[in-house]
């Protein structure tokens, strides 16, 4: 059982833009926050705390913060904010903050890698092969599916747009919105772990819903990634262009409908209408996706999660998805090119 509402032991892992923001809602609403960061990104949470700002104005917390889980004991709820192509390295080092009722929120981009782990649970015995619920572009050994048991996580959508301005201090200027949901059947008794997350996280100022179809969720999330975040990396729009303009509006129907395939070979349905999601692209304003702004500050892409993943569950399933695969090539041309360029001086960026 989860510790009380009041006090539910928090840990974050990841300072980002998106543990960050967390991080100072959880925080400035009364609830004991630790983080996991390293780097210079520790060393200035250390000294000033974390910081939001928002359209309400600025926020600014202090919490707890370590460089090795070891020192901060088992949590009750383990919310993991780092970049996709980073969990598989990172998850089994972070045992000791699980105990044996903790529950892993997952806050990322792209194929999660518990979406096919709805069926089996592969810690098991007399389970279904390996190769069934393991996702290579997302878990090359396959070691994340082994890593936790699939009741230990709870799936998160995140439609939270932000950016850091400096090292524990993110700026985030739309309504945070989280959806969540066991990724399988829980027992009765599990359910007061659900309660607590969605009202630790509303009381936070989070609006947070909580679903029986996670999967679906995940796949509309899926959508909006894979139509907007490797083509801002090549035409430089913001999400406001990108979704406006009539020859990219092309192009993303094209996604959009390689997408949706997918995602019915696997069960799972868009709730969203293709011009829904044009019209809600076009009405986020100039926000930069989170690719563009990896791209534009050197940074790996995740086009792993985002892109690569879809490819893979498609190819499964015989799906052809042919625009996905060009839009990963250029992509990785793209990539590749900026990340020439950095190297070439000595990683500094051009004014």
């Amino acid at each position: 059982m989860l510790a009380s509402i009041a006090s539910p032991r928090i840990a974050i892992v990841g300072a980002g833009a998106i543990g960050t923001t967390l991080a100072a809602r959880l925080a400035v609403a009364g609830y004991t926050v630790s983080v996991l960061a390293r780097g210079g990104t520790l060393a200035a949470i250390k000294r000033k705390g974390v910081c939001l700002i928002d359209q309400q104005g600025q926020h600014t917390a202090n919490v707890i913060t370590a460089d090795n889980c070891g020192s901060l004991g088992e949590q009750d709820i383990v919310f993991l904010c780092t970049k996709a192509h980073s969990i598989p390295s990172l998850l089994p080092q972070l045992q000791p903050l699980f105990g044996q009722h903790t529950c892993l929120v997952p806050m990322v981009n792209g194929t999660p890698w518990w979406l096919l782990m709805d069926a089996v649970e592969p810690c098991a015995a007399n389970t279904a092969p390996m190769e069934t619920v393991h996702i290579k572009a997302v878990d090359p050994e396959g070691e994340l599916v082994r890593c936790l048991p699939a009741s230990a996580i709870i799936g998160c959508v995140v439609y939270i747009s932000a950016h850091l301005q400096a090292p524990g201090i993110a700026i985030s200027n739309t309504p945070p919105r989280l959806i969540v949901g066991d990724i399988v059947a829980t027992p009765d008794a599990a359910n007061s772990r659900m309660e607590t997350l969605v009202k630790v996280l509303e009381n936070s100022g989070i609006m947070t819903r909580h679903t029986e179809s996670i999967r679906d969720a995940v796949w509309n999330k899926i959508a909006a990634n894979l139509t907007s975040n490797p083509l801002s990396v090549m035409t430089g729009t913001t999400l406001a262009q990108l979704y406006s303009h009539p020859s990219l509006q092309k192009v993303v129907s094209q996604l959009f409908e390689e997408t949706r395939l997918t995602a019915k070979a696997y069960g799972s349905r868009l709730d969203m209408k293709l011009q829904e999601l044009l019209d809600l692209g076009a009405s986020m304003g100039a926000v930069k996706t989170s690719m563009l702004q990896d791209y534009q500050q050197g940074r790996a892409l995740e086009l792993a999660a985002i892109v690569e993943g879809v490819i893979e569950l498609a190819d499964r399933r015989s799906i052809p998805v042919p625009t996905i695969k060009s839009i990963l090539h250029l992509t990785r041309y793209f990539e590749d090119s900026a990340l020439r360029q950095s190297h070439a001086h000595g990683g500094k960026e051009n004014s």
